[in-house]
């Protein structure tokens, strides 16, 4: 997943083995986040502070350190820190948090640690380290070819489809998606998403980016004045361009 086709390249997904422990998690921050932050230069820098990754979490099988969250936080200098998951509500919640917190203050955080905490026995192997490079040195050859495999995405004006396919496990429901998406050197290109849901629901959404083109504007609202109403149960607009939000069935 690397974004749509006036983005590809700018949607950075970094997969990372089970059994990562912090000295992985930090090797990515050091040569994949970081060098593409400093490059893009984001007004505003959230982290989703989730702590699955958490070596007490009884689902994740990973190996990061409530040391190892602030030190992250320290590096990434966030403007944010959004709370997340996470199913170790004893043995990380509170350690991680308050580390989390400590960093973004720039207060010392030398003293957070685990009680069971230690480090040798969640140092990670040398094939884990191997493959985390590996993943790091792809992400890296996908941002410096971002703009090569936009221009190579499609023509603008053209409409580009792709399809998805999406499964909530909590609610168990599945989902395909059909999304078209307007090629548009300009701005973000409005889109349109066909979603098709199990157990029968059917709807067709139109997005139109707050930064749109005139030319994007008209074609998501083409998007959404061709839809045909028997097709769906629902047809949704957002024109954030005007803070519009409507409805139709």
């Amino acid at each position: 997943e690397l974004g749509g086709p006036n983005a590809k390249g700018s949607n950075l997904n970094i997969p990372l083995p089970p059994g990562t422990s912090t000295e992985g998690y930090l090797y990515v921050i050091e040569n994949c986040v970081l060098p593409v932050l400093a490059e893009f230069k984001p007004d505003l820098v959230v982290n989703s502070a989730g702590q699955d990754n958490h070596y007490t979490d009884p689902l994740t099988n990973m190996n990061f350190s409530a040391q190892g969250y602030a030190r992250l936080t320290s590096m990434l200098k966030p403007d944010i820190a959004v709370l997340e998951g996470g199913y170790a509500i004893e043995g990380a919640l509170p350690y991680v948090n308050l580390g989390i917190i400590l960093a973004m203050a720039g207060i010392d955080y030398s003293g957070v640690v685990e009680p069971n905490y230690n480090p040798e026995k969640l140092k990670q192997s040398e094939s884990i380290t191997d493959k985390i490079k590996q993943t790091c040195d792809q992400i890296m050859r996908y941002w410096n070819q971002r703009h090569q495999m936009r221009e190579a995405a499609g023509e603008p004006g053209q409409i580009v489809t792709r399809h998805r396919e999406v499964f909530y496990d909590t609610d168990n429901i599945f989902e395909r998606q059909k999304e078209k998406i307007r090629v548009c050197r300009d701005c973000g290109g409005s889109f349109e998403v066909d979603s098709k849901a199990a157990p029968g629901y059917h709807i067709l959404g139109v997005h139109i980016p707050i930064n749109a083109c005139k030319a994007c504007r008209e074609q998501g609202y083409a998007f959404y004045d061709q839809a045909d109403k028997s097709k769906y149960q629902r047809i949704y607009l957002q024109d954030r361009t005007k803070d519009l939000y409507e409805v139709k069935s």
